[in-house]
């Protein structure tokens, strides 16, 4: 079994990780309304951690601040807590959670937010710290200071890269002029996006997707729901679409679109949530060879993603096969831009 391309991949200068991590999901719920899901959810971040190979490199746990209001990070805080030693990188975000502050980004608010991050994840340093919101107040008037702030959380050692959310397959074309100014003025190490066979990688024109821009400027690349939120490992198409800020999409074409899809490709590679799992983060990984892909731990088809797992590489004739699949799927799912899942409220 040939696993060279699965070796660990360079996020940012001096930062090495496998290619598989895992997320603490996407929730937003309150942190006043009962948890019932914890117990499942710190069981399935102790099986993803529980690798036990030196050899494969650190692992990247990916989570936010908004990720169930902070909930997320003190529950990853505890497990990495029982795991004294462990290789686990860590990267989280901030921009979303405003607090008392008159903005997420507002005076020293990132820096604060970090203190109380790194406390909930038992930690002194982050290996990524990602801007995820493109709202720095009005004219700007908060950009200037986060980046010096960013900066000098670097070079403090609190973060090991400075990280940016990247436009989402579909962003406008305002979206993408705004990320390209924020990718110039505050100069990242690492790109993070969502991004699948059904949702691919953003278009930045002159046929360069984000995967090529990342490695024409040397930066990391975190792409998270690679899975698509548990449809191509087999889980439920239509709760998986509900998650979609999609108000004008047609669900049940939608639906029945990517359960077509998924017999096409479990008639080539099998029926089983495994095979169907793998072949959706191969063919991102062989095709995105300097992405890092981060699988939400909390999902209903989690399984142990390791190197074993993801098995053999596709060939060519394999790849070009899955892809065709994913454009009709595609084709089917979104027949105008006005049927695409908006990410301008996202960024």
């Amino acid at each position: 079994m040939t696993l060279i391309d699965l070796a660990p991949r360079r996020l940012a200068p001096g930062l090495t990780v496998r290619p598989l991590g895992v997320s603490s999901g996407t929730s937003r719920w309150a942190p006043t309304v009962a948890q019932p899901q914890d117990a499942r959810l710190l069981d399935a971040l102790r099986r993803a951690l529980d690798v036990g190979d030196d050899d494969a490199g650190a692992q990247l746990l990916d989570t936010a601040d908004s990720h169930r209001c902070g909930h997320a990070e003190r529950l990853v805080g505890r497990v990495l807590k029982e795991c004294p030693g462990h290789r686990v990188q860590v990267a989280s975000k901030v921009g979303r959670v405003q607090g008392s502050a008159p903005h997420p980004y507002a005076g020293p608010r990132v820096r604060h937010q970090l203190e109380q991050t790194l406390e909930n994840l038992y930690l002194d340093q982050l290996a990524v710290y990602t801007l995820e919101s493109y709202d720095f107040g009005p004219g700007d008037r908060y950009l200037d200071p986060v980046v010096e702030q960013m900066r000098a959380l670097r070079d403090l050692g609190q973060i090991r890269a400075i990280g940016l959310r990247g436009p989402g397959s579909h962003a406008s074309q305002h979206t993408m002029r705004r990320f390209l100014d924020l990718f110039d003025r505050i100069r990242p190490d690492v790109l993070w996006t969502q991004a699948s066979g059904l949702l691919p990688l953003a278009d930045l024109g002159e046929d360069e997707d984000l995967g090529a821009f990342t490695v024409r400027h040397g930066v990391g690349l975190v792409i998270a729901s690679p899975l698509a939120h548990g449809v191509l490992a087999g889980g439920r198409v239509d709760r998986a679409l509900a998650a979609w800020p999609s108000a004008a999409a047609d669900r049940g074409a939608m639906a029945a679109a990517a359960t077509h899809g998924l017999a096409q490709l479990a008639g080539m590679f099998g029926s089983s949530t495994q095979a169907l799992a793998r072949v959706a983060l191969r063919s991102i990984l062989q095709r995105v060879q300097n992405a890092v892909l981060v699988i939400g731990v909390g999902d209903e088809q989690q399984h142990q993603y390791d190197r074993g797992f993801l098995g053999r590489p596709l060939s060519e004739e394999e790849l070009a096969a899955v892809e065709e699949v994913f454009a009709r799927v595609r084709r089917v799912m979104f027949k105008s831009e006005e049927r695409v899942p908006s990410v301008e409220a996202s960024v």
